[in-house]
């Protein structure tokens, strides 16, 4: 597993960080990128589900790597995160954006 551990022996944090490839044939990189896997749900649309499911559900930001896109974080699980990506008038649309998952493997964590 290559995904990042924070020491913190209260809070148990773990980051996921990863390149997604959303044009063409969907696709991950980046160093968790095996820590992760992508499913292309359809235009704009998509899954990224964890190996290793976080205790509560992580917080996630995801950001579009060209101009004139935008990322939405949809539902948010304890193993999974949907991102939804469309251009400026509000379209699906593909793209190719960064995610940044930062959870914790502690059950009572904030």
């Amino acid at each position: 597993m290559n995904a990042k551990a924070v020491k913190s022996t209260q809070r148990l944090m773990r980051l996921m960080t990863a390149i997604v490839d959303g044009t063409g044939t969907a696709a991950l990189s980046g160093l968790c990128a095996s820590d992760m896997t992508l499913t292309d749900q359809g235009t704009g649309d998509y899954l990224l589900t964890f190996d290793v499911p976080y205790a509560r559900a992580p917080q996630v930001i995801a950001t579009p790597v060209t101009d004139n896109i935008v990322c939405k974080v949809g539902t948010v699980g304890v193993g999974s995160v949907q991102i939804l990506t469309e251009n400026l008038s509000g379209s699906a649309t593909d793209a190719d954006f960064h995610v940044f998952v930062l959870g914790s493997d502690a059950e009572d964590a904030i």
